[in-house]
C-alpha cells in the first residue's frame, strides 16, 4: 500500500498518486517559491566578491554610481553635473 503524500505548502493530504501539491491553489504557491528561491540563487549573490573571498576592486562607473547616490542624485545627473563643471572650466 502507497503512503500517503502531504502537500509542501499546506501541509494536507495529496490523493492523486501523479500530484506533488494538493490543489491549483498550494501548486502556484509553490511555483512562486521555486521562482523566488530561484532568483535569490542566481540574481541575488553579491557580486562584488571574488571567489577567495576578497572584494573585487570597485570599477569607475561603479565609484560614479555611488557618489551620485551620496549627493543625493541619479547618475545621469550626477554626470551632466560633473560635465558642466568641466566645460565651464
Amino acid at each position: 500500500m502507497e503512503e500517503a503524500k502531504i502537500c509542501p505548502v499546506c501541509g494536507g493530504k495529496v490523493t492523486a498518486k501523479n500530484r506533488k501539491y494538493c490543489s491549483p491553489k498550494c501548486s502556484k504557491e509553490g511555483y512562486r517559491r521555486r521562482q523566488a528561491k530561484y532568483s535569490i540563487e542566481k540574481y541575488h549573490k553579491d557580486k562584488r566578491i571574488k571567489e577567495d573571498g576578497k572584494p573585487k576592486e570597485e570599477r569607475p562607473i561603479e565609484a560614479l554610481a555611488r557618489k551620485a547616490r551620496e549627493a543625493g542624485m541619479s547618475y545621469g545627473q550626477y554626470v551632466a553635473l560633473e560635465y558642466a563643471k568641466i566645460r565651464r572650466g
